[in-house]
């Protein structure tokens, strides 16, 4: 039968539906294809020409596939921020499979509109499936969507690699559809970059892929986040099919990462984190909280991700794998291969500067040339210099080292399958040069062949935070001292009209230099106004932020240190501390339940002790007490009220001074027996620390008490009290009153009207630890041997010391001769 007689096509001749049908290809305007998409689910488009110069890379392999293709339409679907921000990770994918799913039925419903209207299109995938085949070494995708969308407009790249949208921030998923005509008036670039560089995603990333410099290393992000897809996965297999029975198995991959591994192939790849997609503030729909309240957005959002436990996947030898274990303590760093094997020389030089690993080049600045024979012939120079990589076609120039190599042999010696001395005996590969130069070389793209070993996972209540070794006191006959030295100021938080939040950091990066136990102070050497002065301050930051230490304060008028903090410092600035010290403390381990009183500023050991115990999933009760003069001096109310709501075992009550004049609904008044009563049942059966004010620690320590607390289970730490000015020089044309020895030492002093006896051991040369000077952190306890002493305060002992005969010598002036036990 002739075509022409075919049943179909006579019917097509006789109906005249051929011609009607290309009446109806009519040329497409940007607007209506524009809104064809929206009606189809789209949440926003943009269209660009295939000859746009930001495609140039990839318009050779889009035409190899379709090459019809005169335009792209670009689709944006809308992701919600709530499921991908949280913890769990299977909530998470969950809403990355759902977008994606519906990324690809727009583009199809798209398609098949354009279809009824003649328009040749397809819509390649929005991420899976793709053209394996071509992995690796290749690319794998039929269209690369993100610079498409660049180009259409529909946002920039921010320095996590991820498109942001200038209204829905990264929150998105990308399509493109393809089409066989030009459209007239297409879109153009955004000229602004919606990206914050806020370095939140630097931040949270567990492998420090993404570099606040804008570099980023590829091979971190896609052996850790993508271990359940292609590259991790046929590691996966090839785990299964080198063990020896299900006990070695089951010694290189647990139960649960097979489980996991199951999930994914039935449900869908899931990532394994995407962490910086979750912080990103970006986008005008997105950046409205975070502005209001950038502590709340890094407390509820970033910190949770940081602190969850879970296992990181790495090459060994790489970049990812140093910051991994340099940076989370409370996660599992595991050795593993990726995949990215490749399998030809072209490949080889394309997946170079991908993983290349920038920190594992310090100190190598050389010229290779590589010659590459037998079954594909190339050459090229590849340059190492100041940790960047460079690679050109051609032998170009002078080389430090020059490599002529069979590129079977070579590719086979890169999957572990050819013997390196075997081939240089063989002459299959030739080395000129410095063979030194290429093992520094090798050095710089670690192999993903590892040694196999088993880790745990780890339950999701768990932080693993270290146990916290005790300091040693400063001792110079030993030569055990507490850790000294200098932090550097990384930001500044004004949380209330007069109370600032510090953040120090270690000037080296990673984490702190020392622990801390919650409920401590930390001691700053500074000289405010060219005065030489020592300052303890309660730290605010849980021991599980081991990446940096805050301290919270309020400005005094009068104050020295306080004003000069608040005044002066700035970003940037650095400050010599001592390592924590003190002993009102809580850590969970002493009962299982605490009462925690603050006053104003007094507040900040509570939500030391608060947030850790939060952090850590303390099964115990947490009753946190409140008092503040007025509403605007509420410190940390934001963050108190997320912990409540986090820690369903904690219980807020707050009560203002004076709310006159504001719209304060909640208690009034001082913290006396009936707000107590109200608001901790059985008190007597708890322990309660209380820190503030004076007056209000005596007069709530007393109401405890009455209340039937023992005293021995109230505990106080106290500022602003009437203590011994610490910046107070006693005058030295006073009267001398008192013979002061020190015990142990063979010396002795005289101490003039006004001196404390940690001014007498200054001057005699006498070495007494000491922070705060003020009486407040108790380092400068000694013990009095003889003889009598007055004290501005002794808050800082407990009863047994001082039934013990230990006084304050910062607060201990002499009422005659005394000798002390140092």
């Amino acid at each position: 039968m002739r075509l022409e007689d075919h049943p179909t096509v006579r019917r097509l001749r006789e109906t005249g539906a051929e011609d009607s049908k290309a009446s109806e290809r009519r040329p497409l305007d940007a607007e209506e294809l524009r809104e064809l998409a929206l009606a189809c689910g789209a949440d926003d488009v943009g269209v660009v020409e295939i000859g746009r110069a930001e495609l140039d890379p990839q318009r050779a392999e889009i035409l190899r596939h379709y090459p019809w293709t005169r335009s792209l339409l670009s689709i944006v679907i809308k992701m919600a921020r709530e499921p991908v921000r949280g913890t769990p990770r299977s909530v998470s994918n969950l809403e990355f499979h759902r977008a994606g799913h519906e990324t690809n039925e727009v583009a199809a419903r798209i398609v098949a509109r354009l279809q009824d209207r003649g328009v040749r299109a397809v819509n390649p995938a929005m991420g899976f499936p793709m053209e394996m085949q071509q992995n690796p070494g290749n690319a794998i995708w039929i269209v690369s969507h993100k610079p498409v969308a660049v180009a259409a407009g529909l946002g920039r790249m921010g320095i996590h690699r991820n498109l942001i949208h200038p209204k829905f921030g990264n929150f998105v998923l990308l399509g493109t559809v393809l089409l066989d005509q030009e459209i007239g008036a297409v879109d153009e670039p955004i000229d602004f970059n919606p990206c914050l560089e806020c370095n939140l995603c630097v931040a949270v990333c567990p492998v420090g892929a993404i570099k606040p410099d804008g570099e980023f290393n590829f091979q971190a992000c896609f052996t850790h986040n993508y271990r359940e897809f292609m590259g991790g996965f046929n590691d996966w297999v090839e785990q299964v099919a080198d063990s020896r029975d299900a006990i070695d198995y089951r010694k290189r991959v647990n139960e649960p990462e097979t489980a996991s591994m199951w999930q994914s192939l039935t449900y869908g790849a899931n990532y394994k984190s995407a962490y910086c997609m979750a912080v990103c503030p970006a986008g005008e729909d997105v950046i409205g909280p975070y502005l209001k309240d950038k502590a709340s957005h890094r407390r509820e959002i970033l910190r949770p991700l940081q602190d969850r436990p879970e296992t990181i996947y790495v090459v060994a030898g790489t970049d990812a794998e140093d910051v991994a274990r340099r940076k989370w303590k409370n996660k599992i760093v595991k050795p593993v291969g990726n995949g990215m094997t490749p399998r030809t020389i072209s490949g080889l030089l394309t997946f170079m500067p991908i993983v290349f690993q920038p920190e594992q080049s310090r100190g190598l600045n050389a010229v290779y040339h590589f010659t590459f024979t037998g079954a594909e012939n190339r050459q090229a120079t590849i340059t190492v210099r100041d940790r960047k990589i460079t690679i050109r076609d051609g032998l170009i120039g002078d080389a430090d080292l020059r490599m002529t190599a069979d590129s079977k042999t070579w590719l086979g010696f890169l999957a572990k399958e050819k013997n390196l001395f075997w081939a240089l005996a063989r002459r299959k590969i030739k080395i000129s040069g410095n063979p030194k130069l290429l093992l520094a070389f090798g050095k710089c793209f670690p192999s993903p062949e590892i040694k196999r070993e088993h880790v745990e996972i780890v339950p999701e209540n768990s932080l693993l935070v270290p146990a916290i070794r005790p300091f040693e006191k400063n001792d110079p006959a030993s030569g055990k001292v507490r850790w000294y030295g200098e932090l550097v100021l990384s930001e500044i938080e004004q949380v209330t009209h007069n109370v600032k939040t510090f953040r120090l950091v270690n000037p080296h990066g990673g984490e702190m230099p020392f622990r801390h136990v919650a409920g401590q102070y930390l001691t700053l050497d500074i000289e405010p106004d060219g005065i030489a002065t020592r300052r303890s301050y309660t730290i605010a930051s849980p021991p599980s932020w081991r990446d940096h230490i805050e301290i919270t304060l309020k400005r005094e008028d009068h104050g020295l240190v306080s004003r000069w903090l608040h005044d002066t410092v700035k970003v940037g600035d650095r400050i010599n501390v001592e390592a924590p010290s003190g002993s009102f403390v809580f850590s969970g381990s002493e009962r299982p339940s605490v009462v925690l009183i603050g006053g104003g500023v007094g507040v900040t050991p509570m939500m030391s002790i608060a947030r850790y115990l939060t952090d850590t999933g303390w099964p115990g009760t947490i009753y946190m007490l409140n008092s503040f003069l007025t509403p605007k001096d509420f410190i940390f109310e934001s963050e108190i009220e997320s912990l409540r709501t986090r820690n369903p075992r904690m219980h807020v009550a707050t009560a203002i001074t004076n709310p006159e004049g504001t719209s304060w609904s909640g208690a009034t008044g001082f913290i006396n027996a009936r707000f107590l009563q109200a608001n901790v049942p059985d008190i007597a059966l708890h322990p309660a620390l209380i820190c503030g004010p004076t007056p209000m620690m005596d007069a709530v320590k007393a109401t405890l008490i009455g209340l039937g607390v023992p005293a021995g289970q109230v505990r106080t730490e106290s500022f602003g009290t009437d203590k011994r000015d610490p910046t107070q020089k006693a005058d030295k044309s006073a009267k001398v009153v008192a013979k002061v020895s020190f015990l142990g030492t063979g010396l002795s002093a005289h101490a003039r009207a006004g001196m404390s006896l940690l001014d007498v051991a200054d001057e005699a040369d006498v070495f007494i630890d000491n922070a705060c000077r003020s009486g407040t952190c108790g380092t400068c306890l000694v013990k009095l041997k003889s003889g009598e002493v007055r004290m501005g305060t002794d808050e800082a002992l407990s009863d047994d010391e001082k039934k013990d005969g230990y006084i304050l010598a910062c607060q201990a002036e002499p009422c005659g001769d005394v000798e002390l036990e140092v």
